[in-house]
């Protein structure tokens, strides 16, 4: 009964740290391969032949569906273009023009990777949809109270990230990855809600600049 006991014991610690090494195999390969621009990152593994078991246990863990590379390219943001973290109390200016595909969109999720629920049920733009000005550019506000315009609920708490997804893309843009022109991103200012925390926690989201 003891030596049952001890190989249960062994199996169980075996499971963990197998569990725990793969688990943190799973969180480094989402950079395999990536590639930098802006504020954006994009692997060319991700809905690709060559990619390994590990990249394809990254996708259906974060539970979106993609397509093959040679039809999409992904890319996600998880800081602003200073390089600062996403977060929800935040206000941001996304600022663009259209990508040299035949379809884009840009879709926000919250810390859980599924899509934030807000009563407007907008959770996301494309190239249909979002209002341009005169020169052909467009901004997008993503922050947790209604702007005027194109507006992206950010939640009510935690981390957030953007992923731009452009559809049968230019040959350009998979040849440019790293230097095509993509939408920047700025912080705003913190809404008036959020002030008493954000001084209780000592952060603060700096003016647009």
């Amino acid at each position: 009964m003891k030596k049952i006991l001890q190989s249960g014991v062994i199996v169980l610690i075996a499971l963990v740290l197998g569990v725990g090494s793969a688990m943190r195999v799973i969180n480094a390969a989402a950079g395999l391969g990536a590639i930098r621009n802006g504020a954006w990152t994009s692997s060319p593994l991700v809905g690709s032949a060559e990619a390994g078991m590990y990249v394809r246990a990254v996708i259906a863990r974060i539970a979106r569906l993609t397509l093959n590379r040679t039809e999409t390219i992904y890319y996600t943001a998880v800081t602003d273009d200073r390089g600062d973290s996403f977060r929800s109390e935040c206000d941001y200016l996304i600022e663009g023009r259209d990508i040299d595909a035949r379809w884009w969109s840009i879709t926000v999720y919250g810390e859980d990777h599924f899509l934030v629920p807000n009563g407007a049920n907008r959770y996301s733009y494309n190239m249909k949809n979002i209002a341009r000005d005169e020169k052909g550019g467009y901004k997008i506000h993503l922050s947790g109270t209604p702007k005027q315009g194109n507006w992206l609920r950010s939640g009510e708490k935690g981390r957030l990230s953007l992923t731009l997804r452009a559809y049968n893309p230019a040959p350009s843009l998979y040849e440019n990855m790293d230097t095509a022109r993509l939408p920047r991103i700025r912080k705003g200012g913190v809404p008036m809600r959020t002030w008493l925390i954000r001084i209780q926690k000592r952060a603060s989201c700096h003016s647009l600049g």
